[in-house]
């Protein structure tokens, strides 16, 4: 599309980003979860995690690019608020923590803020409102709404408050989060498909009746587990690469090939497309699942032996039953040895596991393709 085009109003990219950067943040919680400690999302502000040892509760905040946090900025103040207006629901609460990307100017009041005790925090907040401005965009509403609650309030709200400043943005906590110890076990080439799948599933968790936003330290290890057992090398050596696609970019460079050419040679032309596929998605997973397990490509050898020798009893068994003088009953035999061979059971294979039917027969392809085998059934 044309780079000219102009900016719509209704062009949410930017909120959205700001979505899913709360989201990461979800997911980097629950990476640290204890035993018996729970996430809720958006039911007492954007995250909570409860806790009888650490509970917290935690505002988040992102901004593109640089953004500094000044002393009547909303982030801070609205912030401070919902948790004054909702002190009944903080008691519990040991932390409330502002989680923001932005940072402070150096001669900010609120630089000091995790350095101090809650009656200077008080001293603070009171004397950034002591100043009347002209343009206070916002700010003096929000301010006096605070000082219109008991001081007692202020304090026990205030006390428990930290700012966490200078935070990474979307592209850095994506990057800190596959550094944490768990994907370790994890090939580097598949943490981002790891990641992802994770994320789904926290996006996903108020689908379901209740329809409660809560993610348990049991179920969330529970889920990461069976995900992680499906990218490490230990659970299988066979794997097509993430976002493959659904046909070869290149096709027609395949229909040249002779496992193409011996299947319109017993005139089978309605099984070419499905042939390339699978010989296109058995080299890409031959490719990408040999990468971090060099074990792979010997037992990929040995597979491939196998193939050829069944390919070859069935073939035996067709050409005893085969009249070789009608070209009929050989292109017939030849169709059901093919047939024949698309339909072996798909077992696995040390560590072509879990074995796959789009890869064995694409196996068998390559079987045609670099070992000489055909399907027609009086060619040797």
């Amino acid at each position: 599309m044309s780079s000219n085009l102009v900016k719509q109003k209704n062009d949410d990219t930017k909120t959205k980003l700001g979505d899913i950067y709360h989201y990461y943040v979800v997911l980097s919680y629950c990476l640290d979860l204890q035993e018996s400690e729970t996430i809720l999302v958006e039911k007492y502000g954007d995250i909570s995690i409860v806790s009888e040892e650490d509970s917290k509760n935690l505002e988040v905040k992102r901004h593109q690019g640089e953004h500094v946090l000044n002393d009547r900025h909303i982030d801070f103040w609205k912030t401070l608020l919902n948790w004054v207006k909702y002190h009944h629901n903080m008691r519990d609460f040991k932390k409330l923590i502002l989680y923001t990307t932005s940072n402070f100017k150096e001669n900010s009041k609120l630089k000091s803020w995790n350095l101090v005790k809650a009656h200077e925090r008080l001293k603070i907040i009171s004397e950034i409102g002591h100043q009347k401005n002209k343009a206070e965009e916002g700010f003096r509403s929000i301010y006096e709404a605070v000082f219109h609650y008991d001081v007692e309030i202020i304090l026990t709200i205030i006390e428990k408050i930290e700012l966490y400043t200078s935070q990474t943005d979307i592209v850095e906590i994506e990057r800190k989060i596959m550094k944490n110890s768990f994907f370790k076990s994890v090939n580097k080439s598949d943490r981002k498909s790891f990641v992802d799948s994770l994320m789904g599933h926290i996006l996903t968790c108020p689908v379901d009746k209740p329809h409660k936003w809560e993610i348990t330290c049991e179920d969330f290890e529970s889920l990461a587990c069976e995900i992680r057992n499906r990218y490490t090398t230990s659970a299988g050596g066979l794997r097509l690469p993430p976002d493959i696609g659904d046909t070869p970019h290149d096709e027609e460079r395949y229909k040249d090939k002779r496992f193409v050419r011996e299947i319109k040679e017993i005139k089978y032309d309605t099984k070419v497309p499905s042939a390339i596929l699978h010989y296109w998605q058995a080299q890409e997973s031959i490719i990408y699942s040999s990468m971090n397990n060099p074990t792979f490509n010997v037992d990929l050898k040995e597979f491939q032996r196998d193939i050829r020798g069944n390919l070859e009893e069935f073939k035996s068994s067709f050409q005893d039953d085969c009249d070789e003088t009608d070209p009929q009953d050989i292109i017939l035999k030849s169709k059901r040895l093919y047939n024949k061979a698309m339909e072996m059971p798909v077992n696995n294979f040390y560590s072509i596991n879990p074995n796959r039917p789009y890869f064995q027969k694409g196996i068998i392809h390559k079987v045609v393709e670099e070992r000489g085998f055909s399907w027609n059934i009086i060619k040797s």
